[in-house]
This record gives C-alpha cells, structure tokens and sequence, in this order.
C-alpha cells in the first residue's frame, strides 16, 4: 500500500531523544515522556514545557487517575505523581512477588482499573541483549493483580473497542493481538488480528478502527476492526512510537515519535488533525489512592 507523506501536523514539542507515553489530561493538558530518561513532561496551553518527573527512566505509559494524580509506568515498575507538590509514590514494584524490571505501555479499562505490560529494558537498553520474556497483566481498581500472558517479547499499545467487546494489545516482533472481553471486563483467548513486526503505540477510533505507530518503518497505519489496512501516513521523522487522542480535542491524535544515531534529537510530539473522532481512553480509580485523599 502506499504511503502517503504528511505535513500538515501541529508540532507540539521536540528535541528530544526518543518521546513515548504521549496522553491529553481531561484539561488538555499533553504529557509525554523521554524514554531514554530525561524525564515525564507536560505542557500546558500557554505555558513552558514544565518537567514533571526529572530523570525517570523508560516511562512508556501514562495514565490520570480520578484523585487527580497522574500514574507513570517506568523503571521498578509504576508511580503516582500528585502534579501540584511534585511528591511520587509507589503503586506497583512486584508482581507474584518478582521485582518488576519495567513496564511500558498502560490503558485504563473502563472500570477503575488498567491493562499494562511489562518489558526488559534492562536487557535491550544496557546490555544489547534480547529481552526476557515479559507480562501482560491486569491491575484492578482494588489493586488485585491477574496475569494475562507471560510471553511477550516487547509489549506496547493497548487499546478497547468502543463497543467494549474487544482488548487490543500490541506486541513488537508479533503485532495486533484481539482479546474478546467477557461480562467481568477480562479477557478471553487472544487471537493475532494483524501481523507486523514493528508494531508499537495504538489506539481506537468511534468506528472501531485502529491506528498503530510502526516504529522502524516510521509509519502510521490504520486498520479496520477486522484487521483491513486501510491506509498507511508518513513523517519526516525516523520513527513513529507511541499515539493517544486529546480527551478535550477527540478529533486530534497526539503522534510521538523518536531518533536515533544517525537522525539524534528527533523525538518530537505531533498533533494531527483525523476524520473520525477517537476514544481518548479511560481514567483509572485506583482505591489506594483515593485513600489518601
């Protein structure tokens, strides 16, 4: 299929090494991270970009939560930031009382709770090796932690239908992987949807279609609910990672993309104006934190 080249983007932020986690608060204010770890920013309308998390390491997700504090996934696992002291507190460092490496991306579930997955960073960052396996879980709202796969090679982007039938997950090296949902809201039996190698960051539309960042080809595609390629964009940039519609702009998708050595400093937060308006994604009501309000 044919790429077709975009120019007409809002250029957010850049200069960065490599953005991940991009997410629209329900004020509209853009968060986003560094992955390589410079750190979790926002930036607000009419304001300098502020760092809100200096030097976290490997944030690929973000999540706000209804008490107002802003879940980021990372290094040891996941934190909560209360955006107005700056103060961090830990939300998740073990699973099955294995210390967490990291985890990347996270999606709220509609019910208080998130999707997330964890990934070896230690091993792909630092020693240039193949990444252990890792999880693909779910966190309640009550923080009851289930395992839902305990093989991903890298995961990535979490999406639900709009309907509510279906999970999307993306796993690099595999691609798009489709879980039915039962009555609970867990997932079933997963079959593979769409397979690409360099899946990343996706998310839904209104009609059901997905949008998947493809991070070594530097492309975005979209794909129908039944896994048709209906499109494919390009940008000048190396790659494209991670993706999240504004909750104030539905109609506006937020594109991250990243460099690398020989295009350094390319990591950059796009804003693209779509057709069909998306599903910005679910708030969490984590119970521990509404706790300490």
């Amino acid at each position: 299929m044919q790429t077709t080249q975009v120019t007409d983007f809002e250029l957010i932020a850049q200069g960065f090494d490599f953005v991940e986690g991009p997410r629209v608060s329900p004020e509209g204010d853009i968060w986003f991270a560094d992955l390589t770890g410079t750190g979790v920013f926002r930036q607000r309308a009419g304001h300098e970009l502020e760092s809100m998390i200096p030097g976290r390491q490997w944030v690929g997700g973000i999540l706000f939560d209804e008490s107002g504090m802003v879940l980021c996934s990372g290094r040891d696992g996941i934190v909560a930031l209360d955006p107005d002291s700056g103060k961090t507190r830990e939300i998740l460092t073990h699973i099955e009382d294995r210390p967490v490496i990291a985890v990347n991306d996270m999606e709220g579930d509609g019910r208080g709770g998130f999707f997330a997955g964890t990934i070896d960073f230690v091993s792909i960052m630092e020693k240039g090796e193949a990444p252990s396996p890792g999880l693909f879980f779910h966190m309640s709202a009550d923080g009851a932690i289930t395992v839902l796969r305990r093989d991903v090679f890298a995961s990535n982007g979490i999406a639900m239908s709009p309907c509510g039938k279906w999970l999307y997950h993306s796993e690099t090296s595999r691609g798009i992987w489709r879980y039915p949902l039962g009555p609970d809201g867990m997932p079933g039996d997963a079959e593979l949807l769409v397979g690409l190698e360099d899946s990343d960051g996706l998310v839904a539309d209104e009609q059901g279609n997905l949008w998947l960042a493809c991070w070594s080809s530097g492309k975005l595609m979209q794909f129908s609910a039944d896994g048709t390629c209906l499109g494919a964009l390009g940008f000048p940039y190396p790659h494209i990672v991670s993706l999240a519609f504004a909750s104030d702009d539905p109609s506006s998708l937020v594109i991250a993309t990243g460099g690398n050595a020989d295009v350094p400093q390319a990591g950059a937060v796009l804003k693209l104006q779509v057709d069909v308006p998306g599903l910005p994604g679910a708030l969490t009501r984590l119970k521990v934190l509404e706790e300490d309000l």
